[in-house]
């Protein structure tokens, strides 16, 4: 039989569970010694003869036992007892040896014990499965209602859309970011190489790369989150970053590096391009495209994918060149928001009416920063019924400019994480507690063994 990894830990706690079981020995016979005691002196108190010289001598020993020694309680070393227990400990040995079937019950208890606090926690109940589903239907109703089609960028940029939040969100746009304050703005914050247009601002491109209706999908300076870091590094660069042929390929512009090097003016200088983008109308003063979507560029990459006769690539551009931009998401993240509004509140609400967490504790529970892995799981669940539907509309009406980007989005971040959770950080996190409750356990064994070392160190010891 192989050599466990703990073989010596455990032939050093059956020592000591010999040695202990030598020390109960001892204290029986000390116990039938005081007891032998108890019935001289009774026999002396009824009138019995009693030897006077054993009485003397017995007399004599148990009063020098119980004499204080000035000598200090000798102290025994790791790698001493592991000697002695390898001396008097000999056989194979495990877990089996050193518990008996009463030890291991009470160990099973504790440990099922801390799973059903660590399920308490993080599992999920049928309250959270009815919240997670109700508030992602919710948010499809909204969707179906209120939410319309991207117009096509040719429109003029002051007609109105269809859809409750399309037009709502038209509103907040042309008012926040005019034509006239867009111009402003992409005269005031050029960013040059990043900003390249067509395929002959690219030195060795061939044709096709770029256009006027795709660079900003194409070129990544473009992007609403990863286009800070783009940009800046290709306008430091003099380079534009596109996505063509599935592949992220760097080309030298023929714009040239920019004039700025202050790394806090070339973010304020992006910050003030991307602005300058979001709602800009086109050359001939139509809605034209915008910002694309956030990782919208990205997605081009996926053109291995294949959609029917096309590929998943191509059909993100064919969304992007129609219509579907940052505005569009921003109309589709709105029954999205509105979902995780009323699933925290939801939640909040249950765990508290339950008692099941404190309002603080459970609210804390719901923020990005400090999100329950549970929680992450009700949103995986909540954005994958609200994308079910949205597949379901998109197949009924034949259009894939009716998908709701920030639901998929939201799904994939959730879902993986969700996914994550489940299948690896979860296994990691329970053992990890019950870990940490065994090792607290045991230091408090411990604390308590030094109390009781320094209280026996007044006791008289040879």
């Amino acid at each position: 039989m192989s050599q466990s990894p703990y073989d010596d830990e455990f032939r050093a706690i059956r020592y000591i569970q010999l040695r202990g079981q030598d020390i109960a020995n001892a204290h029986e016979t000390i116990n039938s010694d005081i007891e032998s005691l108890k019935a001289q002196l009774t026999g002396l108190i009824s009138g019995t003869e009693l030897d006077e010289a054993e009485h003397l001598a017995l007399k004599e020993h148990y009063l020098r036992e119980m004499t204080p020694s000035d000598t200090a309680m000798h102290s025994t070393g790791l790698k001493t007892i592991y000697s002695e227990a390898n001396q008097r400990v000999c056989g194979d040995i495990g877990l089996a040896t050193i518990l008996s079937t009463d030890d291991l019950a009470v160990v099973d208890a504790r440990i099922q014990n801390h799973i059903k606090e660590f399920n308490d926690r993080y599992a999920l109940d049928a309250w959270d499965y009815a919240i997670a589903c109700g508030c992602g239907l919710i948010a499809s109703m909204l969707d179906l209602l209120c939410v319309r089609a991207p117009p096509k960028p040719t429109v003029s940029f002051t007609a109105e859309v269809d859809g409750i939040f399309n037009k709502q969100v038209q509103k907040a746009f042309n008012a926040i970011l005019p034509e006239d304050l867009s111009t402003k703005l992409s005269d005031l914050f050029p960013i040059g190489a990043p900003d390249s247009s067509i395929s002959s601002d690219l030195v060795g491109a061939a044709g096709g790369v770029l256009s006027p209706t795709n660079h900003r999908l194409r070129a990544l300076s473009h992007d609403p989150i990863l286009g800070i870091i783009f940009g800046i590094k290709d306008m430091l660069n003099g380079t534009c970053t596109v996505v063509q042929n599935g592949q992220i390929v760097v080309y030298p512009s023929s714009k040239g590096v920019t004039d700025e090097t202050n790394i806090f003016r070339l973010i304020a200088r992006m910050f003030g391009h991307l602005a300058s983008d979001v709602n800009a109308p086109s050359a001939k003063g139509n809605r034209g495209m915008g910002l694309p979507a956030p990782f919208m560029g990205l997605l081009r990459m996926l053109e291995g994918i294949p959609v029917g006769s096309s590929n998943f690539g191509k059909q993100i551009e064919y969304m992007y060149v129609n219509g579907y931009d940052f505005r569009q998401f921003i109309v589709t993240s709105i029954p999205m928001t509105i979902m995780e509004v009323l699933m925290r509140v939801f939640y909040v609400a249950k765990q508290v009416s339950l008692g099941k967490g404190a309002f603080g504790e459970t609210l804390l529970d719901t923020m990005p920063l400090r999100l329950n892995p549970r929680f992450r799981m009700m949103l995986a669940l909540g954005y994958g019924t609200s994308s079910a539907v949205n597949a379901g509309k998109m197949y009924i009406t034949g259009n894939i400019l009716n998908a709701n980007y920030a639901s998929w989005m939201g799904l994939a971040w959730n879902g993986f994480h969700s996914l994550k959770w489940s299948l690896y950080q979860r296994h990691l996190k329970l053992w990890a507690g019950i870990d940490k409750a065994e090792l607290e356990r045991l230091q408090n064994n411990i604390n308590s063994i030094e109390a009781l070392t320094i209280r026996a160190g007044s006791l008289p010891v040879k």
